[in-house]
């Protein structure tokens, strides 16, 4: 793997303890996608269903984890350690006082697994064996132990897990400060007041079109199953066009939105950068170097020019990665091997809709003037609306 897709033990010793946790989380559930598990089973700290059970991330699954995951039984739980475990401390985390935790009982009951996780240390065999010894003669007391997994993950061990999910190298850079500038993996590209969490507004009236075919416009919902269904296929072009302002960046961000429609696009798979942001390496480099890991990808470029779209294509054809454009360009002189969108601008009722979701403080009214006058560009309605006191 290249360099600039490549993450060391040393790195993932940078993270603090709550990316560290949060990272083994991301790990457990871009497995589970990139086999086509469901990922609901999958809890760790400030999830809203998180439990106080005691382990950092807790895996809870109706199936079989997949074959290569580092997740090795339906059951397993995760103790995550920033310092390093010597075999007396792992002694002392797994039997505070001398007594074995509750929650390890309860692994040691449904033949689950128990894990450590420590970003500090990075062991030799012979020194993970010694931990994974100290592991099992913390449990040998305890009835049915051999029923337990037990493991040892390093540094090393969490660098190599990261390795097999490219955008989480990113992730991974991002949060230590030695990012690749203008790439980001899946996050709030829209720039969305809430994140993530906001819900994306669907739109009743027909406003995507197929470019093969501009007579038949899709719902929304169509059309975002549409283009999931393209960019689920290796080496696919797709090239979402619109007039500035109607919501194209939004759209993509929805496209992994597991909360609308189906069969969204696996989010540990999205690599992302707006032109705008000068991303270096620039894209052409950067999908030759994803294209270089062999591993599935889908590599989203914003206000890409006709010209660096061409080059991509050609790139990406016969590889694992999907290429999706984004621009305002509406023109027709686009390669035969891409299937092009266009995204219309929004009804009045949507932008006014989205417009009482941002700015409680508007009234309806107001909310409605701006959205007749916005002509259906959110960009232009968000501006007067922020104009508003």
């Amino acid at each position: 793997m290249s360099t600039l897709l490549e993450i060391t033990g040393d790195d993932i010793a940078l993270l603090n303890d709550t990316d560290l946790r949060t990272l083994i989380g991301l790990l457990c559930e871009a497995d589970f996608r990139l086999a086509g598990l469901p990922t609901s089973g999958i809890i760790w700290g400030g999830h809203q269903d998180a439990s106080d059970d005691g382990m950092d991330i807790t895996v809870r699954s109706d199936v079989e984890p997949p074959k290569n995951s580092l997740v090795p039984r339906r059951t397993t739980g995760f103790q995550v350690k920033k310092p390093d475990m010597q075999p007396s401390k792992i002694e002392k985390e797994m039997r505070p006082n001398g007594k074995l935790r509750e929650e390890i009982k309860t692994l040691i009951n449904v033949g689950g697994a128990y894990i450590i996780v420590n970003s500090t240390g990075s062991t030799t065999d012979k020194a993970l064996q010694s931990r994974v010894a100290a592991m099992r003669k913390a449990v040998a007391d305890e009835p049915n132990h051999e029923q337990l997994h037990v493991d040892f993950l390093d540094r090393g061990r969490v660098a190599t897990w990261v390795r097999t999910h490219s955008s989480l190298i990113l992730w991974v850079r991002n949060k230590i400060g030695r990012p690749l500038q203008g790439w980001r993996p899946h996050d709030n590209w829209a720039n969305t007041p809430t994140g993530l969490l906001e819900e994306y507004i669907i739109d009743e009236e027909l406003r995507l079109y197929d470019g093969t075919n501009s007579e038949q416009g899709d719902s929304v919902i169509g059309g975002l199953q549409k283009l999931r269904l393209r960019l689920s296929q290796n080496g696919a072009s797709v090239r979402l066009t619109g007039l500035s302002g109607v919501g194209k960046t939004r759209l993509v961000q929805a496209l992994f939105d597991e909360r609308i429609g189906d069969h969204a696009l696996n989010q540990s798979l999205a690599h992302y950068t707006d032109i705008s942001d000068g991303p270096i390496p620039d894209p052409t480099l950067f999908a030759s170097q994803l294209i270089a890991t062999q591993t599935k990808a889908v590599l989203i470029i914003d206000n890409c020019s006709l010209e660096l779209h061409r080059t991509l294509t050609k790139l990406c054809a016969g590889s694992m990665v999907s290429l999706l454009t984004v621009e305002y360009d509406i023109r027709d002189d686009i390669p035969e091997e891409t299937d092009v969108f266009r995204l219309e601008p929004s009804s009045d009722n949507v932008i006014e809709k989205l417009l009482e979701q941002r700015y409680l403080n508007i009234s309806q009214i107001n909310a409605r003037t701006i959205a007749e006058f916005a002509s259906g560009n959110a960009r232009v309605a968000i501006a007067l609306a922020n104009t508003l006191k």
